[in-house]
């Protein structure tokens, strides 16, 4: 698997692997993609670019579902070690929490 420019895996790999991260995520398909992104635009103190919280998002949610063990804090220190597009500040990180709470409860995924 490579990482940005740098990848080796064919096309068909990396479209296999697309797809096992976007079922991984957003189990219930583009709807439940469509409701989490709105509840994250309801939440957000400031209404910046909700693409990036998204990112955000997507990342830790995908992190915390592939390591169980890996807490809510741990994982996103290590997601915004790699993602570097915004600042978190306590409010957003607030957001990203209770969004992904409601979201693995089932709330968002119906």
């Amino acid at each position: 698997m490579g990482k940005g420019w740098l990848d080796f895996r064919s096309g068909a790999q990396r479209e296999r692997d697309y797809r096992e991260f976007y079922e991984r995520v957003f189990p219930g398909g583009i709807s439940h993609r469509r409701r989490v992104r709105a509840r994250l635009l309801e939440m957000m103190q400031k209404k910046g670019d909700i693409t990036y919280m998204l990112l955000y998002y997507t990342a830790l949610k995908d992190l915390l579902i592939r390591r169980p063990g890996l807490s809510f804090e741990e994982g996103l220190k290590q997601v915004c070690s790699e993602v570097r597009v915004m600042k978190l500040d306590a409010g957003a990180k607030e957001v990203l929490r209770k969004v992904l709470e409601e979201d693995l409860a089932g709330q968002l995924n119906s």
